[in-house]
């Protein structure tokens, strides 16, 4: 079966939603309740856990695997993840070289783009 490149939406918190490119084998149809805030409504703290969850979603892989490369608990992650705890300059440090990315890439409002990211 041939693979194909679909829009898929990472959900977090009430009211965001992240479009993500995937690669799926079948065909799905998603739909989501919630909407994307401009950049410019979201905090830095948001915007970096919004991009680590497009980062996580376009390296197919998970909060417990990103907690390992940070030296971090997996609840600390996801705390992070939903604005519990604050990302640190060297949290994005460590996950950008995880990535394989500018730290700015984690930190830009327009979202993680790995085609204008350094990859």
């Amino acid at each position: 079966m041939d693979s194909y490149m679909t829009n898929s939406c990472v959900l977090y918190g009430e009211s965001h939603c992240v479009s993500v490119k995937l690669f799926a084998m079948t065909t799905a149809t998603m739909s989501a309740t919630a909407t994307l805030k401009p950049s410019t409504e979201l905090t830095l703290q948001q915007i970096v856990s919004r991009n680590m969850r497009m980062a996580l979603g376009y390296y197919n892989t998970d909060q417990k695997t990103l907690a390992k490369a940070l030296g971090q608990a997996s609840s600390s992650i996801s705390l992070k993840m939903r604005g519990k705890l604050t990302w640190s300059l060297e949290d994005i440090e460590k996950a950008s070289g995880f990535f394989n990315v500018k730290p700015e890439a984690l930190v830009a409002g327009h979202g993680f783009e790995p085609w204008t990211s350094g990859l």
